[in-house]
């Protein structure tokens, strides 16, 4: 006998406690490079952050939690 677990959320994309890694990147790259062009300051918290990400999305970690 086999029981199916129906899952909360039908996909990750869906699931509200998930963050799309790409989306996260493709928004702080583009801060980074406004603050650039304006000629202000970023921060090195900024930029690690921002390499995590990179790091996280060719690492094929796709969705990261929200905690």
């Amino acid at each position: 006998m086999t029981s199916a677990i129906t899952p909360r959320y039908p996909d990750a994309a869906s699931d509200p406690r998930l963050t799309n890694t790409a989306d996260k990147w493709r928004t702080l790259n583009r801060q980074i490079n406004d603050k650039e062009w304006n000629g202000e300051p970023v921060t090195n918290a900024e930029r690690d952050k921002l390499a995590t990400l990179k790091r996280d999305l060719n690492d094929d970690k796709h969705y990261t939690p929200n905690f």
